[in-house]
């Protein structure tokens, strides 16, 4: 088993040398010094796959810091009144967390029956691998990372909630083997009736939505479950090291990896993930053409326009459900959390103060919403597919004049479009107040309405620029461009690290109503400058 894995790991190590040089080929400047022969030296591929590695294990914290973060420390904040009070706190993050990692996780995210895997194709198929050995290697790697990943995160947030390291090497020993019986389940259930639970969409559906029901829900209406007193005892510890290690006992004696490989693994099914990703990519971007030509081009409308601005104001009117759906779902999500917000307030009158005065210095939280909010990225995508992709072809469509013309034109709906979320949320915030009454503190807040607004317009130009500037997308609509990835990695980052920045409301919303006008002002120059040679075909 331990030289399956080793095989494994060559191998993966191999790809991801020769990955990180195909990366390299591609970042402007010094792509094109890179020589092609780099692929045959192996001492540098060794160092490149070492790197990529390394970048592995930072993204691989990075990733599970975040999930701690933002999916369960952040809403325990916010049911906890805004405080890290560690006798509200830490059984609200226990809560959370038990639902989310110890219920949903073991039974969706697996390591038997993840058709996105496609080292099994690799190692088993194309390499002969011995399938219980590999799939054996891999449960345990994967385990065994997932708890070193989890445990410095959970110990560094443990500071926080007052939950002691012994208590979270506790919870990660216990998350451990919760994922293996999961897995021990999973393949019992499939032995037995020839069906994988992962596959059946209804099921995990089910699974996820109660899961996150019973974990968001309950806090939210005082019915906090005291995991504490469960997931930090002793007797529920020895429970799950039996329950462990007859699991272990059952996937080590399990007899059918090989026969139940050839059926994963037939090469239709294997690659049925990949083709269902690239379907996707595309699913967002498409209409229905007999019902856009019914419903939209029999309609006359803009007979006094003419050029570009005529072909952009077609474009939007035929393409309008693709384009509108995700404002409308970002509305619906912003309903749904002002409702929740209001019952909470209702339920619990007192935290309506709290919640007004969190609102009045919440500023630089919206950095990082208005982020997450902006639909400009799928606005560029959907242009790209449907309308550049073909006009692309031609030289007088690359020209300086044409290109600032159809950015200028573009940049004013986006910017339209993106501005109804956020007056969604500058009204519902305003509600909340008056709901709260605590109406006195809404002119206190206009600095935080006039920061929402302008972040709504900074990140409309910021994915139409770049859009321009780098053109990433292929046909095929996969992103090509290095540059693209890494300026838009450096952005999230950015606006997450805004969470922890501490300033006046008033001059944070001066400093983004500066850095929106000196963005556009610097997105124009530039567009026109540099788009002539950049905005091409991939």
């Amino acid at each position: 088993m331990i030289n399956t894995f080793l095989a494994t790991f060559k191998v993966n190590f191999a790809i991801g040398g020769n990955t990180l040089i195909h990366f390299l080929k591609r970042l402007p400047l010094i792509g094109k010094k890179i020589p092609d022969k780099l692929y045959n030296e192996t001492e540098i591929k060794i160092v490149l796959g070492v790197i990529e590695e390394m970048l592995k294990i930072f993204l691989a914290f990075l990733g599970k810091a975040f999930y701690l973060g933002i999916m369960i420390l952040f809403p325990s904040f916010l049911m906890n009144n805004f405080t890290f009070n560690s006798n509200g706190i830490l059984p609200k993050f226990l809560h959370i967390f038990f639902f989310l990692s110890f219920f949903i996780g073991p039974l969706t995210m697996t390591v038997i029956f993840d058709k996105s895997n496609r080292d099994a194709y690799n190692m088993i198929v194309l390499m002969r691998a011995d399938a219980k050995k590999f799939y054996l290697s891999q449960l345990i790697y994967k385990r065994i990372t997932d708890f070193i990943y989890f445990l410095l995160p959970l110990i560094i947030i443990g500071n926080f909630i007052k939950l002691s390291i012994l208590e979270a090497l506790m919870l990660m020993v216990e998350l451990t083997i919760v994922k293996f019986i999961g897995e021990c389940i999973l393949l019992f259930i499939y032995d037995k009736t020839g069906k994988r639970l992962n596959d059946n969409e209804k099921i995990q559906g089910i699974i996820i939505i109660v899961g996150l029901v019973l974990a968001y829900a309950l806090p939210v209406f005082n019915l906090t479950i005291n995991f504490a007193s469960i997931l930090l005892n002793i007797v529920t510890m020895v429970i799950l090291i039996l329950l462990g290690a007859i699991s272990l006992i059952y996937l080590f004696r399990y007899r059918k990896y090989k026969a139940m490989s050839r059926e994963f693994l037939a090469r239709e099914k294997a690659f049925e993930v990949e083709k269902i990703l690239k379907d996707a990519k595309f699913a967002d971007v498409k209409v229905d053409e007999a019902k856009m030509i019914k419903g939209n081009i029999t309609k006359d409308i803009y007979k006094d326009k003419k050029g570009y601005e005529y072909l952009n104001a077609i474009f939007f009117l035929r393409y309008k459900k693709i384009i509108s759906k995700p404002i409308k779902i970002r509305v619906a999500l912003i309903a749904i959390t002002f409702i929740a917000f209001v019952a909470v307030i209702i339920l619990e009158p007192s935290t309506g103060t709290d919640i007004s005065n969190a609102i009045k210095v919440s500023v630089n939280i919206w950095v990082f919403v208005m982020y997450l909010m902006s639909t400009t990225q799928r606005v560029c995508k959907a242009i790209f597919h449907n309308c550049d992709v073909s006009l692309l072809r031609n030289t007088y469509y690359r020209q300086g004049n044409a290109i600032l013309s159809n950015f200028t034109i573009r940049l004013k709906k986006i910017v339209i479009l993106n501005l109804i979320p956020a007056l969604a949320i500058c009204i519902s915030l305003i509600l909340i107040m008056i709901i709260s009454r605590e109406s006195g503190l809404i002119i206190g807040s206009i600095p935080v309405f006039i920061c929402i607004l302008c972040l709504s317009c900074f990140f409309s130009i910021h994915h139409l620029f770049l859009y321009y500037v780098v053109q990433p997308y292929t046909k095929e609509l996969e992103v090509k461009s290095p540059l693209f990835s890494i300026v838009n990695g450096v952005m999230y980052l950015i606006c997450y690290g805004s969470l922890q920045i501490k300033t006046s409301s008033l001059y944070f919303s001066y400093g983004i109503i500066v850095a929106t006008i000196l963005y556009m002002m610097f997105a124009l120059i530039l567009t026109y400058k540099l788009a002539p040679k950049t905005f091409r075909l991939k």
